[in-house]
């Protein structure tokens, strides 16, 4: 291994892996190299390496992080990845508190480009979060500096066979805040996990904030599954409501009545089909606001 790749700094560590980033001996390219100890991993862990390796192997999208080979010792198994220098997308977050509306729709374009390409092609993410994608920063577009994206960690992915009910998922994974209603309750469920996991991603680049928080798994799993959706924190008050009845089909309870990625990357607030960002509420959205808060604020100055 070291013939090939000098590593440098450490970028991230696992239960029983370390990211580090490094250079190609002979031709000077950076690269993020994934290692695992195969004894500290055990058999489960080696198991969960090999699906990542054989999604990623399978799967060829600008969005998704690419795995350039694969090296193998008698201890370690080492993942060569696209390096992405900026880090996990959380981050990024922590560091800016909040994205501007047109970088967080750059992230959901690029997020949704991503798994609806997964989607048609039967794979199911099933842990999407900040931490699972990476940023790289990218030449300003008309004056705003976007962030490039990478899906990254496959581990928990599953392929999905067949059509209909043969189809569908039982195993409950992911990660709590970002786990949809219908794998809390362990029902069948499909695709549409990564959907919701994406609306909770996106409300969070928009405010800082998940959508349901509690302190205990318990009763954060009973605010999901009710799925009530607040936008009355301030930085709301920037934000067009094009963006929340976005979030409001990303977040749908029931699976069948949620966007799917496919339309959620044709939606015209993600394709920047919107007369302008943050823009005076018109008559029929202010009476839907009227409504929605029992005829609180109404004023179009939101």
């Amino acid at each position: 291994f070291q013939n090939y790749y000098r590593l440098g700094r450490q970028l991230g560590s696992g239960s029983f892996g370390t990211v580090y980033e490094a250079t190609h001996v002979e031709t000077g390219v950076k690269w993020a190299i994934k290692t695992v100890n195969k004894e500290r991993a055990g058999s489960s862990g080696v198991r969960l390496l090999e699906r990542e390796v054989v999604i990623l192997k399978r799967v060829q999208h600008q969005n998704i992080i690419h795995l350039e080979e694969v090296l193998e010792t008698h201890k370690r198994v080492y993942l060569v990845m696209e390096l992405c220098e900026l880090g996990e997308l959380r981050a990024v977050l922590e560091q800016r508190k909040r994205l501007s509306e047109a970088e967080a729709r750059h992230v959901a374009h690029s997020l949704a480009g991503a798994i609806a390409y997964l989607h048609k092609h039967d794979i199911v993410h099933r842990d999407l979060k900040l931490e699972n994608i990476l940023a790289k920063s990218s030449e300003p577009h008309e004056g705003i500096d976007h962030l490039d994206i990478r899906v990254t960690d496959f581990g928990l992915s599953a392929v999905r066979e067949g059509n209909g009910a043969a189809s569908m998922l039982q195993s409950p994974c992911g990660t709590p805040i970002y786990m949809a209603a219908e794998v809390i309750q362990s029902q069948d469920y499909s695709q549409q996990c990564d959907v919701w996991s994406i609306g909770v991603i996106l409300y969070m680049l928009l405010c800082g904030e998940p959508p349901f928080m509690a302190h205990s798994q318990e009763k954060l799993f009973e605010l999901i599954i009710k799925g009530e959706l607040s936008f009355t924190q301030p930085a709301w008050e920037e934000v067009s409501e094009s963006a929340k009845e976005l979030l409001r089909g990303l977040l749908k309870v029931d699976p069948a009545h949620r966007l799917t990625a496919s339309e959620l990357l044709h939606d015209h607030w993600v394709t920047g089909d919107t007369s302008s960002l943050g823009r005076p509420l018109n008559v029929l959205e202010m009476m839907k606001r009227y409504k929605e808060t029992g005829g609180g604020e109404c004023d179009g100055d939101t």
